[in-house]
């Protein structure tokens, strides 16, 4: 029998366009008049902003526009919990958080621009460890995480705590008391960024009727339209994205990232603003995976079943959960420590917490037991 479909080649929708050079990424729009943006960063990972100086930036020849979070409306972002400000507002809570952002005719311009910028800065007590993030003495880098919109309504025993997950079956302790031999090992897992080819990449035009054209390297059209009208202040029907390709993605590319300060330099210069991340900044401020301290305990019968487990497992993501797109702002890592056997008795708990590495996303800390 002759199939016309199965056992057939079938062919990528996007793969011509790729292979050959046609396919118009992010990055690679450029509407008429279009300028750079560029992004002062902190090189600090705690610490309280006494003062901004952009005076240099905005006398520097080539400079059209340097803004602040004075500049731009109170407004947090975030993909479910809104907790990261467009631009840092009191104080910065890790390496590579962007402070001002500057808009100029040339790229390398809009880079020596934001260069120029001076910000006086109080060092605060930051912690870069998720297992000491828990302690009661931790230094704490959001004052109420409970506060921001979308955060769960759980309670938060320790510093830092964002969220808490719990679920039970059967009874675990009766069980792993039955255990013939009992095995604990720690494993500690790196930070790893997603490793994309294409970096991260925002490009805002607004036309002459106010609508506000977006393209970025978002795989996610209709949300980011919907995040940028609460970000923005924009009623959603003045917001058009236009589909992109994706060079990768991951799970790295669901945030608006640069999107709103490209709209914000648009409306205060009236040309198109570009921003695409280079990839020091892609390490220093993306999306990164989580690094992880997992310990893990296994009660193993003479027969070779594994009856009994417990997990603790403590993911770090960084100072804020903005990036996490589940509603209980957590990960579901732990889920997975029974793998492929058989267990009766489960019982799983989650916390996420607050750390100041060089990295945005929201730390978490995961415990189960099966």
């Amino acid at each position: 029998m002759s199939f016309s479909v199965i056992g057939k080649p079938v062919g990528r929708v996007e793969g011509p366009d790729k292979v050959s050079g046609a396919a118009r990424y992010a990055a690679d729009q450029l509407p008429p008049g279009v300028i750079w943006g560029k992004a002062h960063r902190s090189a600090l990972p705690h610490a309280r902003i006494l003062r901004i100086d952009t005076a240099k930036a905005r006398a520097y020849p080539g400079v059209l526009a340097v803004l602040t979070a004075a500049d731009l409306p109170d407004v947090l972002v975030g993909r479910v919990m809104f907790d990261m400000p467009v631009l840092a507002r009191d104080r910065v809570r890790f390496i590579g958080e962007k402070v001002a952002v500057v808009a100029a005719e040339d790229p390398d311009v809009a880079e020596e621009g934001a260069a120029l910028i001076e910000v006086e800065y109080e060092d605060l007590p930051a912690v870069f460890d998720p297992l000491n993030a828990i302690r009661e003495d931790a230094p704490r880098i959001h004052e109420d995480p409970a506060s921001y919109t979308n955060a769960p309504k759980v309670p938060r025993p320790y510093p830092n705590v964002q969220s808490v997950l719990r679920h039970k079956m059967g009874d675990p302790g009766t069980v792993f008391a039955q255990a013939d031999h009992i095995f604990e090992h720690i494993f500690r897992t790196p930070r790893g960024h997603q490793g994309y080819l294409e970096p991260t990449a925002s490009t805002v035009a607004i036309d002459g009727d106010g609508i506000v054209h977006v393209w970025a390297s978002n795989k996610m059209p209709f949300r980011l339209r919907d995040l940028l009208a609460h970000t923005l202040q924009l009623p959603a029907d003045r917001i058009q994205v236009h589909l992109c390709p994706i060079g990768g993605d991951f799970g790295g590319k669901g945030s608006v990232m640069d999107a709103p300060l490209c709209y914000h330099l648009a409306r205060v210069t009236g040309r198109p603003v570009k921003m695409a991340m280079s990839y020091t900044e892609e390490l220093m401020a993306g999306n990164p995976r989580h690094a992880s301290v997992i310990t893990i305990k296994s009660g193993v019968t003479v027969d070779g079943r594994i009856v009994a487990r417990t997990a603790r497992a403590i993911f770090d993501g960084g100072a804020y959960a903005a990036f996490k797109p589940v509603p209980h702002v957590n990960l579901i890592g732990a889920n997975m420590v029974q793998g492929a056997y058989h267990q009766q008795h489960h019982l799983m708990m989650a916390k996420g917490e607050s750390t100041s590495p060089a990295s945005a996303v929201s730390t978490a800390a995961m415990y189960s037991i099966g």
